[in-house]
């Protein structure tokens, strides 16, 4: 009885220190926007600069989404599958991060120029446009092959139908975005990986019709 009751801890204990290991492979295959924030004053004054640099991280970020779809069978083996997923993913993912930091830099700077205009009416419209880059981001990132383009625009619309999934990962990206900026050593040592396992499990449930007909043996 006593074996039985310690099992579940064991497990509790198994997971987080898996999230753990994930998170140290993030911060070395971050490394560049990891010391560009430390030698950075006011990140939030250059943020073209680092919107453009975290395109670095989009294998980083696929390489972790495949560690936690590996993580529930083996857990003790998610350093591997990290890097595995990083090097098998690296051109698609940096390819779709790249497209995506310079989205959001074009309507990030359409929205600070509306902002500081008589245009405010377009502030709303250009904010909704960045939340939905990231959400179709996020999914790409999370499908973990490389999407057509009719799966792609089902993607966003799985991304707008389930919003709610959504405006979740973007508080969770939010939080650990105000961490990094606030507490640079507390929001890069602890928090990246427990995020983007929240953020990969919405993920992954948005767009699951989609990968149900794109492999239906996993659907």
């Amino acid at each position: 009885m006593r074996q039985k009751a310690a099992l579940p801890y064991d497990a509790i204990f198994t997971y987080v220190y898996a999230v753990f290991r994930i998170n140290l492979c993030l911060l070395a295959a971050g490394l560049p926007l990891v010391l560009a924030l430390a030698l950075t004053g006011s990140p939030l004054a250059g943020w073209p600069f680092f919107a453009g640099l975290s395109a670095l991280c989009g294998p980083a970020v696929t390489a972790a989404f495949a560690a936690f779809a590996a993580m529930s069978d083996e857990p003790d083996r998610v350093g591997r599958a990290f890097w595995t997923g990083y090097r098998s993913g690296f051109p698609r993912s940096l390819a779709v991060a790249g497209i995506a930091a310079a989205a959001v830099i074009a309507l990030g700077v359409d929205l600070q120029l509306a902002a500081a205009s008589p245009f405010k009416v377009a502030v709303p419209m250009l904010a909704l446009l960045i939340a939905l880059v990231v959400a179709v981001t996020t999914a790409v990132l999370a499908a973990g092959r490389r999407l057509s383009v009719p799966s792609l625009l089902a993607c966003a619309y799985l991304c707008v139908r389930k919003w709610y999934l959504n405006l979740a990962n973007l508080a969770v990206l939010g939080v650990l975005l105000a961490a990094v900026l606030t507490k640079p050593t507390l929001g890069l040592a602890v928090l990246p990986g427990p995020a983007l396992y929240v953020m990969w499990a919405n993920a992954r449930h948005i767009i699951s019709p989609l990968t149900s007909v794109i492999d239906p043996q996993k659907g």
